[in-house]
């Protein structure tokens, strides 16, 4: 039994031109929503890879104009001055005889109990009063992404930045002292 038409059927012209610029919208539609997907995509990564970081005495001596921008600040954590209470952890950090109070939102890393562990903090100045090993001060750190140095690869691509140990003498040149915990 043979079921094909006898006569083929004609699609006058302007059916065929409807269907095809249907088509052409629809490709044009999906072709701009998948480039605004890639751009957001794009501009997502570029964001947190720009995210520049200071250690604190840089970051102290450029808070204006850093302003309420968020970057990444590193320093050592002062061992003595780690307390935490419903889920912010609030520290001291240091470097170059520079101390930055940070409160910081979240559960740190488990290396974050090592004594004197180079931090990397993600957040911005905020202005409030705080009580520093280093005196007072009138401005904090918040902090919501930490990340904690501990491998070897980060020490000798950076060198000129903080170190695994301090150093002999690493307070010796400050103005002052740093309490010690003795718990």
């Amino acid at each position: 039994m043979d079921l094909t038409p006898r006569h083929e059927i004609e699609e006058p012209e302007e059916v065929r031109r409807t269907i095809h610029r249907r088509r052409r919208w629809i490709i044009l539609v999906i072709a701009v929503l998948l480039i605004a997907a890639l751009a957001f995509v794009t501009a997502q990564g570029l964001r947190n890879a720009t995210l520049f970081f200071r250690n604190v005495d840089e970051a102290i001596e450029q808070r204006t104009e850093l302003g309420t921008s968020r970057f990444r600040i590193q320093g050592r954590v002062i061992p003595s001055s780690v307390q935490g209470e419903s889920g912010v952890t609030t520290f001291q950090i240091v470097h170059e005889c520079a101390v930055a109070a940070i409160r910081h939102t979240g559960d740190p890393p488990e290396l974050f109990e090592s004594p004197w562990i180079p931090v990397v903090l993600e957040g911005r100045w905020v202005q409030g009063k705080s009580q520093t090993a280093a005196g007072a001060d009138s401005h904090y750190f918040r902090s919501d992404r930490m990340l904690v140095k501990h491998t070897n690869e980060y020490a000798s691509a950076n060198e000129v930045r903080v170190n695994e140990e301090p150093p002999a003498g690493f307070l010796d040149d400050c103005s002052f002292e740093v309490p010690v915990d003795h718990s």
